[in-house]
């Protein structure tokens, strides 16, 4: 496979307490972003919505910068970053999310201390809320339940900026539920510092109250990365002119998207139509772009669609609701006082996954930070960005890692398992086997098994006449029968140990996951493990 195809990469979070992944290594880091710097200067001859990439990076780059401040500083004592030559960025939904998430903002910190960068985590907030609940083991060790407790009523198709608190009493009533309901063998969990800190956030937006709520608990910590929402950031005439390229380019956008992502699936051998994000849609007259659009007063998210006629630009959504014109015949520069016109009417235009991603790496960061969900899609969006832009875009780092809510757990049952059913299999087809195998243990009718061995392995030893086949077979099985009359209790034993076996795994498997929110864990104790885990070289 040439340079020009996607590469496989088989990348896979940690599957044991206490491990980490970092790729490449933080040793390779230097290099990493001294490398992007390199391809950056280099990309002179690129152009984005009518001005070079350079120009266009320094002012996003300096009103990013600006937007952090602002935002963070309404809640945190912070300083401002004076004039920083470095942006290293991550990102992330605005959720009660895993420790493996969460070590991404620690990392993010620690690259940015020791590369004398700023670090700044989006607050992804035009993706889908979800379902309002986390997940909490309650009942107990031995038979442990997933009970599901939800902080507010559903607004499960809103996007995160558009979804403010619903029920006040459910929200305010979580985390005393949640410590009713947590098994007794989780010690120190942090849920009721944590909500204290959610109820006592200024904003009735959810998403904004669990990320503030977050981010205070890390600068207590010392954690001193700055944060900003990306409905912000697509405010900004910086973004505004990036959309705008996409949509004057949306022809050729879309043929490159859907090639790359068919050479992905084949890649990747996936079959979903869906994955790792669905195919762009073209009619006989409007072509889908990769970004979403809604209004303020119907905050529904849908497909963003064109239709270009000439140098004007018609935007509507999946349905043919039409939500504005965008007239590129005076340039770019009077398209972006009307895409920003649109804005100011309460049309929101935001970037989907790929297009969220580019858009960081291209014009904001030096180096960006991704999870692994997030790393093995944007093997995507550089293909596309190659063969759209004509230019690679700035390499990436991935961290994740894993964190076991019960890492003292008794070992593993499925191996125990395992050996029970191999038992069992071996008492229904091959009982001498198993008879065999336990005369170590003084059973009671070793003597009689003995003598049943003896005689088949006497027996099959015979040489037989294909006429007398079915003869020696019967003789074989009632040998096998006899055998196994006097492994009845033994049988009963093992098939009663499986239920149990199994039993056992279930509630290992249940209490095993690294899913469980960050809420659940002791703060502090959960921080030290994951700021210690970014000194691995």
């Amino acid at each position: 496979m040439n340079d020009s195809r996607i590469q496989y990469r088989k990348i896979r979070a940690p599957k044991q307490h206490n491990q980490f992944l970092i790729d490449p290594p933080l040793a390779d880091a230097a290099n990493l972003i001294q490398a992007n710097q390199e391809a950056l200067q280099n990309s002179a001859p690129l152009m984005i919505g009518g001005l070079p990439l350079l120009e266009l990076r320094q002012t996003a780059r300096t009103r990013l910068i600006d937007q952090a401040y602002d935002y963070s500083s309404r809640y945190l004592p912070i300083e401002k970053p004076v004039h920083p030559t470095l942006i290293f960025l991550s990102g992330h939904q605005p959720k009660l999310f895993h420790p493996g998430v969460w070590f991404k903002n620690i990392l993010l910190h620690r690259l940015a201390a020791a590369h004398h960068a700023t670090s700044i985590n989006l607050i992804i907030d035009n993706d889908l809320c979800g379902e309002p609940f986390i997940k909490v083991p309650t009942g107990s060790i031995e038979s442990p339940v997933i009970e599901q407790i939800a902080f507010d009523t559903s607004q499960a198709n809103l996007p995160f900026e558009e979804a403010e608190v619903q029920s006040p009493e459910l929200f305010t009533s979580f985390a005393q539920r949640v410590t009713q309901a947590l098994l007794h063998d989780v010690e120190g969990n942090q849920i009721t510092s944590y909500w204290e800190k959610v109820n006592g956030t200024d904003s009735n937006n959810i998403g904004l109250k669990f990320s503030q709520a977050r981010h205070i608990t890390e600068a207590q910590q010392g954690i001193t990365n700055l944060e900003v929402p990306l409905s912000s950031i697509c405010d900004t005439p910086e973004f505004i002119r990036f959309c705008c390229h996409l949509i004057c380019e949306s022809q050729t956008l879309s043929e490159i998207y859907n090639r790359s992502l068919l050479e992905y699936r084949k890649t990747h051998k996936i079959r979903s139509q869906s994955h790792p994000v669905p195919t762009l849609e073209h009619t006989e007259s409007s072509i889908e772009l990769p970004l979403w659009i809604w209004s303020q007063g119907q905050p529904t998210r849908r497909r963003l669609f064109c239709i270009k006629q000439n140098q004007v630009i018609t935007l509507l959504d999946e349905d043919g609701n039409q939500f504005g014109k965008l007239d590129f015949s005076n340039g770019f520069d009077d398209a972006i006082k009307q895409f920003h016109d649109l804005s100011s009417e309460g049309i929101r235009i935001r970037p989907r996954a790929l297009m969220t991603t580019m858009y960081c790496r291209l014009i904001l960061s030096d180096l960006f930070l991704h999870g692994i969900g997030g790393g093995k899609y944007d093997q995507l969006t550089d293909h596309i960005a190659k063969q759209f832009l004509g230019f690679p875009l700035p390499a990436f780092l991935m961290a994740t890692a894993t964190v076991k809510l019960f890492p003292n757990q008794s070992e593993q049952p499925r191996q125990t398992l395992e050996t029970i059913e191999a038992d069992l299999r071996d008492i229904k087809f091959s009982p001498d086997k198993y008879a065999q195998k336990i005369f170590q243990t003084g059973h009671p009718s070793h003597s009689s098994l003995e003598v049943l061995i003896t005689k088949k392995q006497q027996h099959v030893k015979k040489e037989v006449e294909p006429a007398d086949r079915a003869a020696w077979h019967a003789e074989l099985q009632g040998l096998h029968d006899q055998i196994r009359e006097l492994l009845k209790d033994d049988q009963l034993a093992l098939q009663t140990n499986k239920l149990e076996a199994e039993n056992s795994l279930r509630a290992f498997e249940l209490l095993d996951s690294r899913e469980f929110s960050l809420v659940l864990f002791n703060g502090k104790t959960l921080l030290d493990l994951l700021v210690t885990a970014t000194n691995t070289p």
